[in-house]
């Protein structure tokens, strides 16, 4: 028999973490985004109103978790429940634990006082997409956004099983062009260098925004300051994959991403704009997928977009799933 409890503040969430972080590291379908290592920094620097974060048990055991909330209008009286990193998260969905399942989930949801639930970015995967709804609820499912996936299982030497040969040798100029500018380096965060390293990345991302007349999307001290959290709770969980290239001691590039599981999720990086000749940012995805293959990986996530340089790489779409749900 299960048990349903529901988190409605920022302290219960904050009391929850051990457990959520134990499902998390249990399920194989989970990603960092579902991780209290990167929604409780969320919810500090983003949340409104009160969590409604649905805990599901058995046996004394979490066995799902949902990180949910409300947002509710007074004036209006209308409600909309969400879960907790929509808009700057490219996977969201509750972690359900193998050998459980996502009924109890939906049942605490549509027994909310909440009208309308927009669960998005989910993948084809996901639990939610498919549990039963009670007759007084009807639902709207539909793709939503692109998210290319590259397999690095057996990727062999120089990537040679992934790549074109033309790819290897355009990468190997590259790497070359770079040497000519002085002794290259690459290195691995750690907790002494996470600011540094943090700091550069807002640096170098915001100066290719910054050359197209846009501020970026790290141009906000709360990003940045959520950012900062994220980075050194994954870190600590050993979930962070985050590298720097130096020439000549000078950081050119960073690249900032999270594992879980065998995959590597790339979320962003940042590159100095003055040496654009050098395709810097080819240079440290190589090298991320380099270190990924070396930690027996078996997928390199490109996450949402559909940006040209992510399909050069071999990458596929897989397309993430939104589902709305309404009481009638």
């Amino acid at each position: 028999m299960s048990a349903v409890d529901l988190i409605t503040s920022a302290a219960e969430l904050e009391r929850i973490a051990p457990e959520w972080d134990a499902l998390w590291r249990r399920s194989p379908d989970a990603t960092p985004f579902q991780s209290p290592h990167w929604c409780l920094p969320w919810w500090k620097r983003f949340g409104s109103d009160d969590p409604f974060a649905i805990a599901v048990r058995s046996n004394g055991s979490l066995d799902a978790f949902a990180p949910l909330y409300i947002l509710r209008d007074e004036e209006s009286g209308e409600s909309l429940g969400m879960f907790i990193g929509t808009g700057v998260t490219d996977y969201l969905d509750a972690i359900v634990a193998p050998g459980a399942g996502a009924e109890p989930l939906l049942e605490a949801m549509t027994s909310a006082d909440c009208q309308m639930w927009d669960l998005q970015q989910m993948r084809p995967s996901s639990p939610l997409l498919n549990a039963p709804l009670p007759d007084s609820w009807s639902d709207n499912t539909e793709d939503q956004e692109a998210c290319p996936v590259l397999s690095i299982e057996n990727a062999g030497e120089e990537l040679q099983n992934i790549l074109s040969t033309h790819s290897r040798k355009k990468l190997r100029y590259f790497r070359r062009l770079a040497e000519r500018e002085g002794t290259v380096r690459y290195e691995t965060v750690t907790l002494q260098s996470l600011d540094q390293l943090l700091d550069a990345l807002f640096e170098l991302h915001g100066a290719r925004w910054r050359q197209r007349g846009l501020p970026g999307v790290l141009d906000d001290e709360h990003i940045r300051a959520f950012h900062h959290d994220v980075a050194r709770r994954m870190l600590a969980a050993g979930a962070l994959r985050m590298y720097a290239m130096r020439i000549d001691e000078r950081i050119v590039a960073v690249f900032y991403g999270f594992a879980h599981h065998g995959t590597v999720f790339y979320y962003l990086s940042g590159y100095d704009p003055g040496l654009e000749n050098l395709s810097l940012g080819n240079v440290i995805v190589a090298h991320a997928i380099d270190e990924a293959v070396r930690a027996a990986d078996h997928t390199f996530d490109f996450l949402r977009g559909a940006e040209e340089y992510k399909y050069s790489w071999g990458a596929k779409d897989r397309m993430n799933r939104r589902r709305q749900l309404f009481k009638s």
